[in-house]
């Protein structure tokens, strides 16, 4: 009687991995705007009502792949040399942990705005994805720089304008990438670039 339950949990783990592949591959091949939920559920070979009982729409399935990889890049940071400023340390965990990704075959940690402003849905939950964005730096941040400090209201704050400026880098290096695409440029600057730019820019007094 045990083994039910598991199978069962094993069996909603594996829909639910499979409509998250589904909707990567086709956001890759169609777009994000050009999905339905509908194609996502047929590539994954269930019913649209199957989908709904795990996503309450696609963009959701943006929101937990951009959120997947945050575990990793705070993990990044704090290994990051203790020498590095807060904003170098960010720029080169993001670089790594972008490259891993790459080397596995996932997606760069970039897909929010990847292919530009989101759509109404999504964008309504911006704000609360960003938070999370922040708040996942600014406690790796708060961990460098209490190595031999006291945690006090000052550094906490100051882990969290760090934070936030480099969400701000992140996504205006973003931004401008998908602009770039989208109007063609015959010569774009490529993303690492964007975000070193956007980071220097962030850090100068």
């Amino acid at each position: 009687m045990s083994e039910e339950p598991g199978r069962r949990e094993a069996n909603k783990r594996a829909t639910r991995e499979a409509l998250q592949e589904a909707a990567d591959r086709l956001f890759a091949e169609r777009g994000y705007e050009q999905t339905t939920v509908r194609d996502i559920a047929a590539a994954a070979r269930v019913t649209p009502r199957t989908f709904f009982r795990y996503f309450g729409g696609k963009e959701e399935l943006i929101v937990d792949e951009a959120l997947s990889w945050l575990p990793r890049l705070t993990a990044a940071i704090r290994l990051r040399p203790p020498q590095e400023t807060p904003l170098t340390a960010v720029l080169l965990s993001l670089a790594d942990v972008s490259a891993q990704l790459r080397d596995q075959g996932l997606p760069a940690p970039v897909l929010l705005f990847a292919e530009g402003p989101p759509s109404t849905r999504l964008r309504l939950r911006g704000p609360a994805l960003l938070l999370r964005f922040e708040e996942g730096i600014a406690d790796a941040l708060l961990d460098r720089l209490c190595t031999d400090r006291p945690v006090d209201d000052a550094v906490r704050y100051e882990s969290e304008v760090y934070a936030r400026a480099a969400v701000a880098a992140m996504r205006s290096a973003m931004i401008r990438d998908w602009a770039q695409r989208a109007g063609g440029a015959t010569e774009p600057i490529p993303l690492g670039e964007l975000m070193r730019t956007a980071f220097a820019l962030t850090s100068a007094s």
